[in-house]
C-alpha cells in the first residue's frame, strides 16, 4: 500500500496525470476537484434531446504527443483514441479542395511531401515554404535563445515567406495548434512547434481523435484507475488557502474549513487560481511566482450544428478565407450509426466570436455552411448549440517563456502542474500531462517512494 499521501489541487488533465504518476511511484494522491466533474477544459455534456455525450469542443492530439499516449495507455483506455499514420487533411478554398497530404516514404520526407499537389500555394509559394522549413531546421534554440522576443510572423518574413504562404500554410497551421494568429505567437514556440511536429518522424504530426466523449475518456477512466489503486478523488471540494507548519507546506484549507494533509501539495490549477493560494502574496519567495501573473489567456468558441442528413462527406475539412476554419464530422469521427450528421466548427482565438449573441453564431455559421458545402443548403437543422471557452488556453506571445514556471517551486512542500508550466510544449494536452510527471517525479525525488507500482500482466494486456 501507498505509505506517503501527495494532495492535488485540481482534477483537469494535469492533476490527473499528476496523481497516475504518483501512483506509479507508491505514493497515494488525493485529487481535489471544484466542480462536479473531472478532466478540465477537456469535458463533455450529455446532451437533453439525444442523450448522446458531447464534447465541449473539439480536442486533437497529434503523434508527437507521446506522453499524453501514454497516459492513456496507463489508464486503460487506448481503444478509446485514433491516431493516424500519417498527416493528410483537405483543405477547402473557394470551392476548390486540394489535400496536405504525406505519401509513404520515409522520415521527415513524408512530412514535406505533403506539400507536393497542394495548389493553394503556387509553385514559387511551395519553394518559398520549403526554405522556411530548412531554415526552422537548421535553427538552434538555446536556453538564452532571442526567438522569444519576437513574433513568428516576422521571424518567417525575414525568411523568404510572404502573404500568400503565410495565410496558405503557416496560419493554417499556427491558429489552430496554439490557438493564436500568427501574428500573436513568439518566434520560439512557433519554431519548437514546427521542428516537432514536421520536421521530425513521419507518424509525429498525424492527428489523433478521441473516440468516446471527454469525460470518459479523459475523467472515467482515471478515476477508474486512480480509486481502483489507493488513490482519492474528491468532487465539489474548493480549496482556499495552503496550511503552513514549520516553514513548509502541508496541506489545503477547503472553503468549508475542512484541513487536507499531504507531505507534498500540488497545485494543477491555472496561473490565475494558484496565485491567490500563495502565502504572503506571489511578490514573496524570490519573486519565483511573479511572472506568472502576467500570463494572458485566448479563447475558443465550439459551434455545434445537427443536420437531417450528412452534409460534410470528409472527417475534417479545413476552410481558408472563411470564418468557419475548421469543420469536424463528429458522427463520423466518433463511427456513430445515426442518420444525422453531428458537425462541430472550432474557432481558434476567437475574440471576434466570443461576444456574439448565439442567434448571431447561428446565422452568421449556418449561412456559412451552406455557402461552403452544398449539400447544406437543403438540409435541415435539428439542433444547434455554442460552446464558449473564454480562457480555453495560455497564449505564446513574444516574451512569454519567462512566465512558465518550473514545476518545483521555492516553497517546501509546494509543487506545480498544469499545461501552462515549463513544459517546452504549448497549451496542449501533452502539455498538461506532462507537467504532472514532472510534478510526480520531483515529488518522489523530495519525499522519497512508497512500494513501486506495478501493473499486472491483464493491465498489461499480455
Amino acid at each position: 500500500m501507498p505509505t506517503r499521501t501527495v494532495v492535488i489541487i485540481g482534477g483537469g488533465i494535469a492533476g490527473l496525470a499528476t496523481a497516475v504518476r504518483l501512483i506509479q511511484n507508491g505514493i497515494q494522491p488525493i485529487v481535489l476537484e471544484k466542480r462536479p466533474f473531472l478532466g478540465g477544459r477537456a469535458y463533455s455534456f450529455t446532451d437533453s434531446d439525444t442523450g448522446m455525450e458531447i464534447d465541449n469542443g473539439q480536442h486533437v492530439f497529434i503523434g508527437a504527443c507521446n506522453q499524453f499516449q501514454d497516459y492513456i495507455a496507463d489508464i486503460g483506455a487506448s481503444d478509446q483514441i485514433r491516431l493516424e499514420e500519417r498527416i493528410g487533411f483537405p483543405v477547402l478554398k473557394h470551392g476548390t479542395t486540394r489535400w496536405i497530404k504525406a505519401r509513404k516514404l520515409p522520415g521527415a520526407l513524408a512530412n514535406l511531401s505533403a506539400l507536393f499537389g497542394y495548389t493553394h500555394v503556387g509553385r514559387v509559394g511551395q519553394l518559398r515554404i520549403l526554405w522556411g522549413l530548412l531554415r526552422i531546421k537548421l535553427t538552434r534554440l538555446g536556453a538564452n535563445s532571442t526567438h522569444d522576443l519576437i513574433t513568428f510572423d516576422d521571424w518567417l518574413r525575414d525568411h523568404g515567406q510572404n502573404d500568400e504562404t503565410l495565410r496558405n500554410f503557416w496560419n493554417l497551421i499556427i491558429l489552430p495548434t496554439l490557438n493564436d494568429n500568427i501574428t500573436g505567437v513568439s518566434a520560439l514556440t512557433g519554431i519548437e512547434l514546427i521542428k516537432v511536429a514536421l520536421l521530425s518522424g513521419r507518424k509525429n504530426p498525424g492527428m489523433g481523435i478521441p473516440l468516446t466523449g471527454l469525460s470518459t475518456l479523459l475523467g472515467s477512466n482515471a478515476r477508474d484507475f486512480i480509486e481502483s489503486h489507493g488513490g482519492e478523488i474528491r468532487t465539489g471540494v474548493d480549496v482556499h488557502s495552503l496550511e503552513i507548519s514549520d516553514g513548509r507546506i502541508t496541506g489545503v484549507r477547503t472553503t468549508s474549513d475542512e484541513l487536507v494533509e499531504g507531505e507534498a501539495i500540488v497545485s494543477a490549477v491555472p496561473a490565475a487560481a494558484m496565485i491567490p493560494l500563495i502565502p504572503g502574496g506571489s511578490k514573496g519567495q524570490d519573486d519565483f511566482f511573479t511572472p506568472a501573473e502576467s500570463i494572458r489567456t485566448a479563447p475558443i468558441v465550439a459551434i455545434h450544428i445537427w443536420y437531417n442528413r450528412p452534409v460534410v462527406s470528409e472527417k475534417i475539412v479545413v476552410v481558408l478565407d472563411s470564418p468557419l476554419q475548421w469543420v469536424f464530422n463528429d458522427t463520423d469521427l466518433k463511427s456513430r450509426t445515426e442518420p444525422g450528421q453531428h458537425i462541430v466548427i472550432s474557432l481558434s482565438g476567437a475574440w471576434e466570436w466570443q461576444d456574439r449573441s448565439k442567434q448571431e453564431l447561428r446565422e452568421i455559421f449556418t449561412a456559412e455552411m451552406a455557402k461552403t458545402f452544398p449539400a447544406a443548403r437543403t438540409a435541415i437543422i435539428e439542433k444547434f448549440t455554442i460552446v464558449k471557452m473564454l480562457e480555453a488556453t495560455f497564449r505564446v506571445t513574444p516574451g512569454s517563456r519567462r512566465q512558465r514556471l518550473a514545476q518545483r517551486t521555492p516553497l517546501p512542500g509546494f509543487y506545480l502542474a498544469g499545461d501552462w508550466t515549463d513544459t517546452g510544449w504549448p497549451s496542449t494536452m501533452e502539455s498538461a500531462v506532462r507537467s504532472g510527471n514532472l510534478a510526480a517525479e520531483y515529488i518522489a525525488e523530495d519525499i522519497g517512494t512508497g512500494d513501486q507500482f506495478t501493473l499486472t500482466q491483464s493491465e498489461q494486456g499480455t
